[in-house]
């Protein structure tokens, strides 16, 4: 006996049930995510209340013991959330996206969230700093300074940079320079042209640290490095993560053009020497100088343009290699040897000392006076 095979041509509700349920999968998936969003905050109240209830306490941070009991008193009136940063105007959807993103930040890393919240719920003054850019409280999940640092490394690091803020006076300076920058020192080329060194905070080339100098001829930005002060150990280091000019066509002409005028005194050499006698002034050991495998920005930007050769500047300099592929200076210089220098570029080592020196000096008392 022979089979014939009639083929199936599914019919109008078969092809309907093929289109929904990939439509049903995806609805399900979004009112799932909404339901986490929603009972989360109500299933992390219920347990620090039976926290509460038993008596239960975890150690207190470091910098928690170290807040003093003045401005423990001035509480934020109002907890700090992931959700509390500003943010720009969005449509719904795009508003519960991001509600949703940060929601899962906090559930694939409750611990360090936790820890996290609580240092900026210390006080207003530190309530204040977390919100006065958008991007502050979401820090510790995005790629810092360097490749090799994890979420655990990045928490140390900057809730210790703002702990030294707070404790050194400098948070009213770094509020209103995550605002605007502000000027810190003035100087004169030998041609007579006016440069400038700026302040900006947190939100500038925020990857790469908290704190950001800016040099400018006139109105031309000419280079700008971002550092960090955090703890290490039982001291204190500085973190450099970005070295970076102006990336405009004529950068390099205006960049060889401030080299004559500063008695060859090379702007990228200056900001380094700037953050070297911050660090100094507020006792910090060491600066550490991300390299070029562990940068977060890589080397190849935007358009394939090629980024500064970081590890060549920092050997220059006489920085010595760790073992986790980055370098390091101390922050004190040593005074540069004239008399070992021809006869004929003394003059000019003279002049470029004493330059350097006046602007340290400047920018060091802007910082550091500033927080005594």
């Amino acid at each position: 006996m022979s089979f014939i095979t009639v083929p199936h041509t599914p019919g109008p509700y078969g092809l309907l049930l093929d289109i929904q349920e990939p439509l049903l999968a995806c609805l399900s998936l979004l009112l799932l995510a909404v339901a986490c969003y929603l009972l989360v905050p109500g299933v992390a109240r219920c347990v620090q209340l039976v926290r509460a209830s038993t008596g239960a306490a975890r150690p207190s941070p470091a910098w928690n013991a170290a807040v003093p009991a003045r401005l423990r008193a001035a509480r934020p009136s109002a907890p700090l959330s992931l959700l509390s940063a500003p943010d720009q105007p969005r449509a719904p959807l795009s508003r519960l996206a991001r509600q949703i993103k940060l929601r899962a930040r906090g559930l694939l890393a409750p611990r360090q969230t936790r820890q996290w919240l609580d240092f900026w719920n210390l006080t207003a003054t530190h309530a204040a700093l977390a919100v006065a850019t958008p991007r502050l409280l979401h820090k510790i999940y995005r790629p810092y300074q360097s490749l090799r640092l994890r979420r655990p490394q990045r928490l140390e690091i900057l809730t210790s940079h703002y702990d030294f803020v707070i404790r050194r006076g400098l948070a009213p300076l770094v509020l209103q320079a995550s605002q605007q920058q502000i000027p810190i020192g003035q100087f004169q080329g030998k041609s007579g042209q006016d440069y400038e060194v700026r302040l900006a905070a947190i939100n500038s080339l925020d990857h790469e640290g908290e704190l950001a100098l800016h040099l400018y001829r006139g109105q031309d930005h000419l280079f700008s490095t971002a550092f960090t002060l955090c703890r290490q150990g039982s001291g204190w280091i500085v973190r450099i993560g970005c070295l970076q000019g102006s990336g405009g066509a004529d950068s390099r002409e205006q960049i060889r053009r401030a080299t004559r005028d500063l008695f060859g005194l090379r702007p990228k050499a200056l900001m380094i020497r700037m953050v070297r006698a911050i660090g100094a002034g507020h006792g910090c050991s060491r600066v550490l100088l991300v390299s070029n495998g562990n940068r977060v920005a890589g080397r190849r930007g935007k358009g394939g343009r090629v980024h500064a050769d970081y590890d060549a500047f920092w050997q220059e300099l006489g920085a010595a290699r760790r073992s986790d592929g980055d370098y390091e200076l101390p922050c004190e210089e040593t005074a540069p040897d004239l008399q070992s220098l021809p006869s004929r570029k003394r003059a000019e080592a003279r002049q470029r000392l004493a330059l350097t020196q006046a602007v340290t000096q400047q920018v060091r008392g802007a910082l550091v006076r500033t927080g005594t």
